[in-house]
């Protein structure tokens, strides 16, 4: 037998073992990380030779440019101050508590390990940041392949950002870990509906909630879904197996409900307890407790649709979009290659069963941040570090199936028509669909959103941004960003769409300045081709200009309202400075825009 064929014959094994190597390295940077923030420990013994003697093995396999920032005043001003204290305190794994026990028990664990010093609740996070490594291969080569696995498990390890949140002591990392868990359980449990398989699910589904009491957004939708997803001749036993699941999951977990429910009289103290700093950052009242399903009732029908654009962004953007920057210090552009072949890798899930239960597991385990992602912190990374892994096998995904698809080419050409590009063709067709629907929604929803709320009375600014484009049409610039995003105009002048509700008067505010200091002196402005301001600009350097316009009542239309702005002269981009170099030097220009916001 040859070497090829001895590796083939236990690569199961040796996938096993690449898993482990790339979970000890990310565990050295994640070592390399804490000593770089904390410092190195002096007590007890084996705490100095990590931090001391292994820790540099770390510094040594990350990028040179990566410097770790000092904490001065570890764990102070956010919740893992009060994990060392709850820590601390805890007197049973089941106590009734606003903060759910499998974190807390780590924490205590973690504390009695390092001599009571506060470090304990790193070493709890980095725990669960560690283990969540080879539970991204574990997932990833059940989806598909371990080569999916080792591929996205070595992102798991080298990304920076979760390399730095995984020593903070935050227990977003140990949910991370039981998420990606819980989701290898049940493709195990899909595949085989064994009683062994069915406990497992249970258990890690369990160890999920009581991490993150909201996990059961994705447990509950996930169990049925594998019911539902089964084949007539196998639903049986599918149904069978979960049943034992959820039993083992109910099992474990209610005894926390229950003792909450004793204590303070709500079982659901974990969820309901929180609404109050999303209350009090949005300026309600909080004097009385609100449910998170009455906060989220509430907003519903205060403004339906502002929620549902919000609910949509928070489950389908925000998490995708503000990851894949944690791998520029390793390879300039890394991070954007990766998040393309993401989009591909996810699209590609829809077509297999195990690929959708993991679709209903992600979206699912999203669902307590969709609407409170723009309120206070509630967009802090953490809340959504673990969807990333799941990106991450995205990513390996596309890259498989790109490397599969090349190798895999039929030499016929009518065995490649039919075998790869009649069900190519019809695949293309389904996500190009899906992506036109996004993209309409993406796009045109914030026209519906800002009527909402012009119509509720409120001040409504029309930001300039990447969702800007039903508002701001001919003769503007793409979106750019400095210390605030603006639009510049381009040529003689510039359309701008308003979403006026009824017709009455408005008050509306341009936010500009001319180009440069001097020119242009001033700007036109028409609404609905009537001359409504002549504006002399002014130029104020650490200030947008700010110019006030009445709309009278006549000229406004209920509806779709026309503004244009006519600058008294334009330049070229060239002449009006560096500060405009990202533009065609030969592009005729005279402000730039901010914001326009209807004022009430």
């Amino acid at each position: 037998m040859t070497l090829w064929e001895r590796a083939r014959a236990h690569r199961t094994a040796i996938a096993h073992t690449l898993a482990v190597v790339i979970t000890l390295y990310g565990a050295l940077l994640r070592l390399d990380s804490f000593v770089g923030k904390y410092g190195a420990l002096d007590r007890p013994a084996w705490a100095r030779i990590a931090t001391h003697n292994v820790a540099p093995l770390g510094a040594a396999l990350r990028p040179s440019r990566v410097r770790w920032t000092p904490v001065p005043r570890p764990y102070v001003g956010g919740d893992p101050i009060t994990y060392i204290q709850y820590g601390r305190e805890m007197t049973s794994f089941y106590q009734p508590h606003v903060r759910e026990p499998v974190f807390l028990a780590l924490t205590h664990a973690g504390l009695w390990a390092l001599d009571d010093q506060d470090y304990g609740v790193s070493l709890a996070s980095a725990l669960g940041s560690t283990v969540a490594i080879f539970a991204t291969y574990l997932l990833g080569a059940a989806l598909l392949s371990p080569v999916v696995g080792l591929l996205a498990a070595l992102l798991t390890a080298t990304e920076l950002e979760l390399i730095t949140w995984g020593v903070d002591g935050w227990r977003d990392d140990v949910f991370m870990a039981a998420m990606l868990l819980s989701a290898w359980a049940m493709l195990r449990l899909r595949a085989r509906p064994t009683l062994v398989n069915a406990i497992l699910t249970g258990a890690l589904c369990a160890a999920a909630c009581l991490t993150r009491i909201t996990a059961i957004t994705f447990i509950a939708p996930a169990l049925v879904w594998l019911v539902a997803d089964a084949a007539p001749t196998t639903r049986r036993d599918r149904a069978r197996a979960v049943g034992i699941a959820g039993a083992a999951f109910v099992a474990l977990v209610a005894p926390y409900l229950i003792s909450c429910a004793i204590a303070t009289g709500d079982a659901l103290l974990a969820i309901n307890y929180h609404t109050g700093y999303y209350r009090f950052a949005e300026d309600q009242p909080i004097d009385k407790p609100v449910s998170a399903a009455e906060y989220v009732r509430g907003k519903f029908a205060g403004r339906p649709l502002r929620t549902l654009d919000t609910g949509l962004n928070g489950l389908f953007v925000q998490p995708f979009i503000n990851k894949w920057h944690g791998f520029n210090e390793w390879m300039p552009g890394f991070g954007a290659t990766a998040r393309a072949a993401a989009v591909a890798g996810i699209a590609a899930l829809l077509f297999s069963g195990a690929g959708r239960l993991i679709l209903v597991v992600l979206l699912g385990s999203l669902v307590p941040y969709m609407f409170t992602w723009n309120v206070g912190g509630g967009g802090a990374w953490r809340f959504t570090m673990h969807a990333y892994p799941v990106f991450f096998i995205a990513s390996a995904i596309a890259v498989a199936g790109a490397a599969r698809g090349i190798r895999a080419l039929p030499r016929e050409r009518a065995a490649y028509n039919r075998a790869l590009l009649v069900p190519l063709a019809r695949r293309v067709a389904i996500v190009a669909v899906l992506a036109t629907v996004g993209g309409a929604w993406y796009l045109g929803f914030p026209w519906l959103v800002t009527r909402e709320a012009i119509a509720h009375g409120e001040s409504t600014s029309i930001e300039t941004g990447v969702r800007d484009r039903v508002f701001y049409r001919s003769g503007w610039s793409p979106p750019h960003v400095e210390n605030i995003t603006i639009r510049v105009n381009r040529g003689d002048r510039s359309v701008i769409r308003l979403p006026l509700p009824e017709r009455r008067a408005y008050d509306i505010v341009l936010r500009m300045d001319p180009v440069t200091p001097t020119s242009p002196e001033s700007v036109d402005v028409l609404f609905n081709r009537h001359l409504v301001a002549r504006l002399r600009l002014t130029w104020t350097p650490d200030r947008v200009g700010s110019y006030r316009i009445r709309l009278r009542e006549d000229i406004v239309t209920a509806g779709s309202n026309e503004l244009i702005v006519v600058p008294a002269s334009v330049m070229p981009a060239e002449a009006a400075g560096a500060r405009f170099a990202w533009l065609d030097p030969k592009e005729r220009i005279g402000i730039r825009l901010w914001y326009v916001r209807v004022v009430q």
